[in-house]
């Protein structure tokens, strides 16, 4: 395994009976920062209430599982992933990209008659990582290269500060007569690295084919009515899994997941074009990007990340050359039909690794062709709704997975399962595999086979999510754990939202492991509990 191939990969956290994973150093100063928590929440609450409150509080409809195919409609995008929208209705935070979420709705309150709708949030949002991480840039063993990148970059790694936000978000959406232009922008103050930030997170118009094809063409028929065109900045997802992306080969950005910000900006945005098709046979949908947009992943800015090669923890804060970055296409695919309740899908892809998992002849880090083939099944099961999902990694540049510089072929299989276990509380269970393809064939350019990673890999997660006082309060609770790796990560939050004005939201992220190369265990430095207040206008 090469530092290139530890960059990021696939997701998967320890289970209860793991919990010796974490040392008592840890436990100590986990339960020192608790004693930090009401001073936190004091400072929370005073902010609250110095502000005008509305007295009416938000009513929130009682959760009703949702059908998940709908056979000759048009299929709208879900938030998370689109086919679990039924299963966790609270969710609805994690953006789809396509869709104006129930909390947009609230937010907006009662439609107005205006074509232009405004709206957004102001949020302040604070995380500390429970021990120091003392990785440097180089490695223990190279202090004056690590001395003179520290003056000159201050690494982040070296605070206990894991999110520092100042954060405004402005969202705009106008309607046309037969079309919508929607936009969605970020401004924040990042105290981590001292820096301002902006993101634009949406900028598209929205239409089916007859609002911008001539009468003439369009005819008597309604056939251009079934197609919708998205074009712009957008936020995309499709796929079953949870927390796992099998399918689901759009931007990522695991720096905010792993901070604590919230669920919608696990999604990065992408500058695309969305054409959907919906027949009597098949529900099409077809993404073509550009340019590459790749995943934003952990590259020792904030968390550091272990190296094969110094068998240690290092905080390098690179970046990808700008002649590894490829500057070719993305397509995407997906074929889906509903057949008496059951949803069936299959997927299509075309572009490069998401993460830099090759490097070049000098070792630097860089991104890979491939494609990929899925299908994924959803059911409804007992109480609850059953997913499975495949797909198959094809590495263009590397066939007979000789070439250690170059990720080799993999499938992955994903078996879920989801119901209500009593009222208010929902709970879910995910069995995910890897297999790599031509694993004999892998150059192993580590000093132990131990490194190697092994020919298949295993995941095991669990959610539980609990709603109380009228549904205000939202407690949501993941799990991973990989038997094989011997590793973890738990993610807690709690959110409490009254009225339809603002909100807090606290959590833990903690990472756990055996050995300090595997995925969960080399972020142990990196576990960190946050807390966040946001208002909404």
């Amino acid at each position: 395994m090469r530092l290139s191939k530890l960059l990021a990969p696939s997701m998967r956290i320890t289970l209860p009976s793991q919990a010796h994973g974490l040392s008592e150093r840890v436990k100590m100063q986990w339960r020192a920062h608790a004693l930090l928590a009401p001073v936190i929440f004091t400072f929370a609450f005073t902010a609250i209430v110095s502000l005008p409150l509305n007295a009416q509080t938000v009513g929130v409809e009682n959760q009703n599982q949702k059908d998940l195919v709908k056979s000759g409609e048009h299929e709208q995008e879900a938030n998370a992933n689109d086919e679990w929208d039924s299963v966790w209705p609270e969710d609805d935070n994690v953006e789809s990209g396509d869709d104006w979420n129930d909390e947009w709705d609230d937010e907006w309150g009662t439609e107005s008659k205006s074509k232009l709708r405004i709206s957004g949030f102001a949020e302040l949002a604070v995380g500390n990582r429970f021990s120091r991480d003392m990785a440097t840039a180089f490695g223990s063993q190279n202090s004056q290269m690590n001395e003179s990148f520290q003056a000159a970059n201050a690494p982040s790694v070296l605070n206990k500060s894991t999110l520092r936000d100042a954060r405004v978000q402005f969202r705009a959406d106008y309607a046309l007569d037969s079309s919508s232009i929607s936009s969605k922008a970020d401004v924040w103050y990042d105290g981590v690295t001292s820096s301002w930030e902006s993101q634009l997170r949406e900028l598209a118009w929205q239409g089916s084919l007859s609002s911008i094809l001539p009468s003439a063409l369009v005819g008597t028929g309604d056939w251009a009515s079934a197609f919708d065109i998205k074009v712009g900045k957008q936020v995309l997802t499709w796929g079953t899994g949870d927390y796992l992306f099998l399918n689901d080969l759009f931007p990522k950005d695991y720096q905010s997941f792993f901070a604590g910000r919230e669920d919608e900006y696990l999604k990065a945005p992408s500058n695309a074009l969305k054409v959907s098709g919906y027949t009597d046979f098949a529900n099409v949908d077809l993404v073509v990007t550009p340019e590459f947009e790749p995943d934003i992943g952990i590259t020792g800015e904030i968390f550091s990340f272990y190296s094969p090669q110094l068998d240690e923890n290092i905080a390098p804060s690179f970046s990808v050359e700008r002649e590894n970055r490829p500057r070719g296409s993305e397509l995407a695919l997906r074929v889906y039909k509903s057949v008496k309740g059951v949803e069936i899908a299959g997927y299509g892809y075309t572009g490069y690794t998401r993460q830099p998992t090759a490097t070049d002849s000098l070792g630097r880090p860089r991104y890979s062709k491939m494609n990929a083939y899925g299908a994924s099944v959803v059911t409804p099961l007992g109480r609850g709704i059953a997913n499975a999902e495949y797909v198959f990694y094809n590495s263009l540049e590397d066939i007979d997975g000789t070439d250690g510089q170059i990720a080799n072929d993999q499938s992955r299989f994903l078996l879920g399962y989801s119901q209500e276990i009593a009222a208010n509380l929902t709970g879910g269970f995910q069995w995910y595999t890897e297999y790599l393809h031509n694993a004999d064939g892998l150059d192993r350019t580590v000093s132990s086979s131990e490194r190697v990673q092994e020919k298949y890999r295993h995941w095991v997660t669990t959610r539980l999510t609990w709603l109380a006082l009228r549904q205000t309060l939202t407690l949501n609770s993941f799990l991973f754990y990989s038997p094989s790796d011997s590793d973890g990560y738990l993610k807690t939050t709690v959110a409490y939202s009254p009225t339809d004005k603002w909100q807090v939201r606290a959590g833990v992220n903690v990472f756990s492991g055996k050995d300090n190369y595997t995925f969960w265990g080399q972020f142990e430095d990196a576990s960190n509990a946050f807390v966040a207040y946001r208002f909404y206008f």
